[in-house]
């Protein structure tokens, strides 16, 4: 009798669950879609297909669990409540998997920390510019289409039966996709537990929340930061008098598209004038350990490198080395302050003894605002000198949107001066292209206002830009950088010395040190080390062999980016 009972309650179940199936097979498999292209992509553009196998793994275990949790949605007793819940899976799942195709079609990458970090700091100006850039009218357009083609096929999915199969097939096939389900679960976790560990094999939910959590957590350790940062400054040597030292710390700049590294284009003519007359020393083989600013400043000014086993901010940070050592240091920024969030720029500004924005991010600064507004900041520093002085200037340089970074006046080049692999491009590409070398035309101009501003004292200059840019390479259709996605373009970066006449009459044997340098491989993360090589100031932590200008450096040190040998498979 209790056997009976068993076997029609089971009957009963299953019959529950075929019907589930029946009526809701068109939500399953456009959730189980929704869910599985991102996993798809990540396969054919990372893995290029060597992983198929885990990859349809997965996609068994996932359409499968779909199957079960739509299952369990549809055992709701009120009917109102079940479609809402099924309704809601579906256009959240749809809304994810949108923004995954947004980063996919523009970053070449899914929604990570870095994306997520950006779009939390982003201003009305800058979310202006954003939506300029990469959605325009025309972008809106397709969203409006997007949106209304979604709901289409929502109404249309929901619609669906289950019932082209005879219910004697449907009967077998049932148990079987539940038990092929769990089979593929057994496997993903014996044999490939480490993609699942990794987010390797993560749906657009899982995928986007780990990177929200990440991303809020490191918004709130930058409000620690500022009493967290290491400050045991301990100098063991502080022999330096070089009364001037000053590091322009330019934007989204790649060195290929600069005349002073054999671009076409003429678009640095002081550079190049410079260089002629022995001022400059060019660094041929450099770069920077990220592709995106934030990233890159927590290495850039700390001791913090690829090899480090602890935090960035655990390290003893360039400002503070140098305060110690008596220098009057300062920060002058034309970008962003720090928005409601904070950011690691704002962290070494406030260890400075002067600081000054072109406008301050926190009152909805201008994110169009030219350079050139630096030079009257610089001016006023300069009034107020020190005995030794070091001064930042962090420009806007090649950051997109590329035509708000030149005045007009500087629009020398048009998509008619684009040459070579990339003329066959559409106009609007060749046009955005042109722009992009304007703006470094422009920086030129701006980066030689600086030097001129030094001439006559005893001074050296480092040009350096935070990290390169990509604009349509390789065929790409993405324009810009995101930390998620580095490539070659996003990371080599020019690496600029200019020395006064009074500086190479007075340090000789420095500038002979740095011009004998500038065929060495080299990454900023060490930039630190050269930095206080170069003003004869120690600590610790300083180590010769990451000075690029010591005859000590270690030329056999691997360039890794984010796990990536850049030299074996990026260049």
């Amino acid at each position: 009798m209790k056997t009976d009972i068993w076997k029609k309650s089971l009957l009963h179940g299953f019959g529950r669950v075929q019907q589930a199936v029946e009526r809701n097979i068109g939500i399953i498999f456009g959730l189980f879609f929704l869910n599985y292209f991102t996993i798809l992509w990540m396969n054919i553009h990372m893995y290029r297909m060597e992983r198929l196998a885990v990859v349809l793994i997965d996609g068994v275990f996932l359409l499968v669990g779909t199957g079960v949790y739509v299952v369990l949605l549809d055992l709701v007793p009120v009917g109102a409540l079940r479609r809402f819940l099924l309704a809601a899976s579906f256009f959240i799942s749809g809304l994810l998997g949108g923004l995954e195709l947004f980063s996919i079609c523009n970053y070449q990458a899914l929604v990570g920390a870095g994306i997520v970090t950006a779009v939390l700091q982003t201003n009305p100006s800058e979310a202006g510019e954003f939506l300029g850039r990469y959605v325009g009218w025309k972008g809106a357009l397709l969203i409006l289409f997007g949106a209304a083609a979604f709901w289409f096929g929502y109404c249309r999915l929901t619609g669906l039966r289950f019932s082209m199969m005879r219910r004697r097939w449907q009967n077998r096939l049932l148990p079987v996709a539940f038990l092929a389900g769990i089979l593929a679960a057994g496997v993903l976790w014996n044999h490939y537990h480490s993609f699942v560990l990794n987010d390797s094999l993560d749906i657009p939910a899982v995928q986007i929340q780990r990177a929200v959590d990440r991303s809020l957590d490191d918004i709130e350790a930058y409000k620690r930061l500022d009493e967290e940062m290491e400050q045991s400054v301990e100098l063991t040597a502080n022999e330096g008098d070089i009364p001037y030292v000053v590091f322009i710390l330019g934007e989204s700049t790649y060195r290929g598209r600069m005349h002073l590294y054999g671009y076409d284009l003429e678009n640095t003519p002081h550079l190049d004038e410079m260089e002629r007359n022995g001022e400059l020393a060019v660094f041929r083989d450099t770069i920077s350990p990220q592709s995106a600013t934030v990233a890159v400043l927590k290495e850039l000014f700390t001791f913090h490198d690829a090899e480090s086993d602890k935090e960035w901010y655990q390290y003893n940070n360039l400002m503070d080395v140098l305060s110690a050592a008596g220098y009057k240091t300062f920060w002058l920024s034309n970008q962003e302050s720090s928005g409601i969030w904070g950011n690691v720029a704002q962290l070494y500004a406030n260890r400075c003894t002067k600081k000054a924005y072109t406008s301050l991010r926190e009152s909805r600064e201008d994110h169009g605002r030219l350079d050139e507004e630096l030079l009257p900041l610089l001016d006023a520093a300069l009034a107020e000198p020190g005995e030794k002085n070091f001064y930042v200037l962090h420009l806007m340089g090649g950051h997109g949107l590329y035509y708000m970074r030149f005045p007009y006046l500087f629009t020398k080049f048009t998509a008619e001066d684009i040459h070579g692999e990339q003329a066959e491009l559409s106009e609007e590409k060749r046009t955005e292209l042109a722009q992009y070398a304007n703006a470094l035309f422009y920086n030129d101009d701006v980066v030689s206002s600086i030097i001129d501003r030094f001439r006559g004292k005893n001074a050296i200059v480092i040009y350096l830009p935070d990290h390169g840019e990509t604009i349509y390479d390789d065929g790409s259709n993405f324009s810009g950088h995101v930390e998620e996605n580095p490539n070659r373009y996003t990371v080599e970066v020019p690496l600029v010395f200019w020395a006064s006449e009074a500086f190479r009459d007075r340090y000789p044997e420095k500038w002979a040190a740095i011009t004998s340098a500038v065929s060495r491989p080299y990454m900023t993360d060490d930039m630190i080390h050269t930095l206080l090589d170069l003003m004869d100031i120690r600590t610790s932590e300083y180590d010769a062999s990451k000075s690029v200008i010591n005859e000590s450096f270690d030329r056999q040190r691997k360039r890794i980016i984010q796990g990536r040998d850049y030299d074996a498979s990026m260049r």
